[in-house]
């Protein structure tokens, strides 16, 4: 076992991820990636961010079995596991560099995306929420995410983002949303720990920095359940897509930066 002043900074920002999280269901890893993979490297982030998560999914799997959208669950899964096996491929396949370089650009984009879509839209703009009709087109976007997010949960394991845009079409209330998305990270990390450990990247290195992340990520995580009916959700997510927007740039840059 080892200990790196690194494994603090990755662990504090598990408490905004976690927070997130205990709240929605998702977003744990992808707001912590640039932090995690930047800090850790990708070879221990990923596998690091796979095994963090696991506790907590099961604790909320057993606690809210009952209320969850089965029938989403199952398409959903249905539709990311040929990804997640192609994911798993190019994890292995994929240089460090280049692999930040994809994860920053995925967050940057799904940050700029949300900004537009809840702060620029109805604060600036002055938009009003229409009632919108479900076309082809739409339902075929939607269907396309679960399939790439897939892909991109089985090789950085930040697919979030991009299910999430058929879940939160397809579930509507807020808690059988949460758990639902909860459900899938409980198969789908599963399957990444398992294929991490047959491959050897859970290493010490990785089982030590782990041991420190995991009580921070606790405080978020429990403390984003107790809060989950009290905040304002739309106002929390706008800071986050925010934070997701400068960790994302930032490791863009910065990646960019080392491969040039």
């Amino acid at each position: 076992m080892t200990f790196e002043f690194n494994f603090i900074l990755v662990g504090l920002m598990q408490i905004i991820g976690f927070f997130v999280q205990g709240c929605t269901g998702f977003g744990c890893t992808v707001i912590a990636a640039a932090v995690t993979n930047g800090l850790l490297g990708t070879t221990a982030g990923v596998p690091y961010g796979t095994l963090l998560t696991l506790p907590f999914m099961y604790f909320l799997a057993i606690k809210a079995r009952k209320e969850v959208a089965w029938k989403d669950l199952g398409k959903i899964i249905l539709m990311c596991l040929p990804g997640i096996i192609i994911g798993n491929f190019l994890f292995y396949v994929i240089s460090p560099d280049v692999a930040k370089i994809c994860i920053g650009a995925m967050v940057t984009l799904i940050a700029l995306m949300n900004i537009y879509k809840c702060i620029i839209k109805p604060l600036v703009l002055k938009v009003e929420e229409e009632e919108e009709v479900d076309t082809p087109v739409k339902k075929a976007l939607r269907y396309g995410c679960l399939a790439l997010g897939g892909v991109v949960h089985g090789a950085f394991n930040i697919g979030g983002p991009l299910i999430t845009v058929y879940t939160i079409s397809a579930v509507k209330e807020k808690e059988k949303f949460r758990n639902t998305m909860n459900m899938v990270w409980v198969i789908l990390n599963t399957w990444n720990a398992i294929s991490q450990f047959r491959s050897g990247v859970v290493t010490p290195y990785v089982l030590s920095a782990l041991a420190v992340g995991l009580p921070m990520a606790a405080i978020g995580f429990f403390l984003g359940m107790a809060f989950l009916k009290k905040i304002n959700r739309e106002q929390f997510l706008r800071i986050v897509y925010c934070v997701l927007l400068f960790v994302g740039g930032n490791m863009l840059f910065t990646s960019l930066m080392a491969v040039l």
